[in-house]
């Protein structure tokens, strides 16, 4: 199995990368980083620079399935400069990587994308799973989220050959960067407290299970619509209470109010403040490791 990796060089894709190397899998990954370098033999990186239309030719010799990360980081201060760069770098790299599938009659068995859970509306009660229709887009990052999946949508028809399958993501857990690792360093300071109301859900998984859930999405040719998050959400007060317990630390402050946090994060206070009770009904045959919101933190914890 050899996987081209878009967007590899991130915290997912060195997961993902590591993994597949476990399992004797040949790794290319796309990068706007020409120093990246490998000394092992079954990792290689290519330049690429979508928004100029570049990229190594020599990236897909031999490549069966293709994993799309592609995406500026979405937890920065959402300024208009920031906001289209958050867009455009999930809608042109997709779109990019596509077309030159087409156009160069590259031959592969899959291609996966990566998602977001956002897709879904806001609520502090319904419960959603990947036969229910997406939200209209009322919000950015949901407007974000839509536009990316049609990108994949539209290349359905045109390469009927592959197999298509867009993994919506939720709240991912990991050391490596994100709300988790934020929340972690504030506990230790005994700074960490609930956002707005703190009844929000938080529909979470560990990053171990993001990255086998991806290859395992490869190795089965998977079709469709996953939702990537453990079988347990939790709201975000329990979710911020049991990051302070398992690094000896304790919420001692109040709630910080909605129009605070607001006035602190602008428009990318909705990452904290909306609520998606999110599960799977496709992946009732995967064994999550963490399926637990306990086990996951003591896990990141240690």
């Amino acid at each position: 199995m050899k996987l081209l990796i878009a967007g590899g060089s991130g915290a997912l894709g060195q997961k993902i990368t590591k993994l597949a190397l476990s399992k004797n899998y040949k790794v290319n990954i796309l990068t706007r980083n020409k120093k990246l370098s490998s000394n092992d033999s079954g990792l290689e990186y290519f330049y690429w620079d979508p928004n100029l239309s570049i990229i190594d030719d020599n990236c897909f010799v031999g490549v069966d399935s293709i994993i799309n990360l592609s995406g500026f980081n979405v937890f920065c201060y959402w300024s208009n400069k920031n906001k289209s760069k958050i867009l455009k770098s999930r809608i042109e790299s997709t779109s990019f990587i596509l077309s030159q599938i087409k156009e160069r009659n590259i031959k592969i068995k899959s291609f996966v994308s990566a998602s977001g859970i956002a897709a879904y509306k806001d609520s502090l009660t319904d419960i959603s799973f990947e036969n229910h229709g997406v939200n209209i887009p009322n919000s950015f990052i949901n407007q974000v989220v839509i536009k990316w999946e049609s990108v994949v949508r539209d290349y359905e028809n045109v390469l009927p050959e592959v197999s298509f399958s867009i993994l919506r993501v939720g709240l991912v857990l990991s050391n490596s960067g994100g709300l988790f690792k934020i929340s972690k360093n504030l506990s230790k300071l005994f700074l960490l407290s609930p956002l707005g109301i703190g009844n929000q859900w938080q529909s979470w998984i560990h990053i171990d299970d993001v990255s086998i859930i991806f290859l395992r999405s490869i190795e089965n040719d998977a079709k469709g619509i996953f939702n990537l998050v453990s079988p347990n959400p939790v709201i975000q007060e329990d979710l911020l209470k049991k990051i302070t317990l398992f690094n000896n630390s304790k919420v001692i402050f109040p709630n910080i109010p909605t129009f605070l946090v607001k006035a602190i994060f602008g428009e990318m206070s909705e990452l904290v403040l909306s609520s998606q009770k999110v599960k799977s009904n496709r992946l009732n045959d995967y064994v999550f490791k963490f399926s637990e919101i306990n086990d996951a933190i003591r896990d990141l914890s240690n």
